[in-house]
């Protein structure tokens, strides 16, 4: 069997860029108690900022 680590980078990233679209998409989504401000904002901005940088990756990963 053909071990390629390229693929298994693509793998990682793409399952980071699922969670994370789903953490934002669970954020907007939440109806339990109430969140404090900074309590959202936080899980908005990792969100985003884990879903940029698995695109840029994958990104550099296709074109290297």
């Amino acid at each position: 069997m053909y071990f390629n680590i390229l693929n298994m980078k693509k793998l990682f990233f793409i399952v980071v860029l699922i969670m994370s679209i789903a953490n934002f998409m669970y954020t907007f989504g939440y109806q339990g108690e109430p969140m404090i401000q900074f309590e959202f904002l936080f899980r908005t901005l990792v969100s985003v900022f884990f879903g940029g940088i698995s695109i840029v990756q994958l990104i550099r990963i296709k074109n290297p």
